[in-house]
């Protein structure tokens, strides 16, 4: 089986540093545990890079985003050639498409 290459890209980086502290605010380990939780998600996709779905904006979908929903917030990501990129991790209930 092939594994792909993960990169995370710094907008998604800062995403889920903020996703953390913004959590952390009321409960440090519930923070702790959702961003483990994305990013074993997104870890996934070192061997089922398709598993995420197209995103449902026309737009973005021509550009071949995929999105892999974790709790309340989805991974935007690309996949290109053997390397998956995360683009932005963003809380589900955003206007997702003006951020990308």
């Amino acid at each position: 089986m092939k594994r792909y290459s993960i990169h995370v890209l710094e907008p998604a980086q800062d995403d889920l540093t903020e996703i953390y502290f913004y959590i952390a605010m009321d409960n440090e380990s519930a923070a702790l545990k959702l961003t483990d939780k994305i990013m074993d998600a997104i870890d996934t996709l070192l061997d089922f890079p398709f598993k995420g779905k197209i995103v449902p904006d026309i737009e973005l979908s021509k550009q071949e985003f995929r999105m892999l929903v974790v709790e309340s917030y989805i991974a935007f990501y690309k996949v290109i050639d053997n390397e998956v990129y995360v683009y932005r991790i963003i809380y589900g209930q955003r206007d997702y498409p003006q951020l990308l």
